[in-house]
């Protein structure tokens, strides 16, 4: 009994540091996200969108736009959370969107835009105000 408990606590501690504990959560708009201060412990920024739908569909993290040398690029996404509601008949799940990001100059940025079926006009501005005073804490060449 005591080695399927620990068994259970170890998968249990594994998956919590799957994810990350810092978001930035988007809305059905444009959100403004500075680079260093949404910044996880490992310098990776994730952003968090909640979607709807009959169906299960993931959700598509897409750069579309980087500006003054600065770079963002999409590495993962992940389901947080999935609920269904059988009155409605509907899905509602959240998912991390994990984006690692190298500086530019100064006032330098990129675009992330998010497509679902549920989703009109969800994009995140990722920005950087002053890149000597605020280092990128990851380079891409780790991932």
């Amino acid at each position: 009994m005591k080695l399927v408990s620990f068994a259970v606590a170890m998968l249990t501690a594994v998956s919590a540091f799957a994810y990350s504990t810092n978001y930035t959560n988007l809305e059905d708009k444009s959100t403004y996200v500075e680079a260093v201060a949404a910044s996880n412990q490992d310098g990776v920024i994730s952003l968090r969108v909640v979607v709807t739908g009959s169906t299960t569909v993931v959700p598509n993290f897409l750069v579309v736009d980087q500006a003054g040398g600065f770079q963002c690029k999409v590495i993962k996404t992940n389901l947080l959370e999935s609920s269904y509601d059988s009155t409605k008949k509907e899905f509602t799940q959240a998912f991390e969107g994990k984006i690692i990001w190298t500086p530019g100059h100064e006032n330098s940025g990129c675009l992330v835009q998010v497509l679902h079926p549920s989703l009109n006009n969800t994009r995140a501005v990722i920005y950087m105000e002053n890149n000597e005073a605020n280092p990128s804490p990851i380079y891409e060449d780790e991932y």
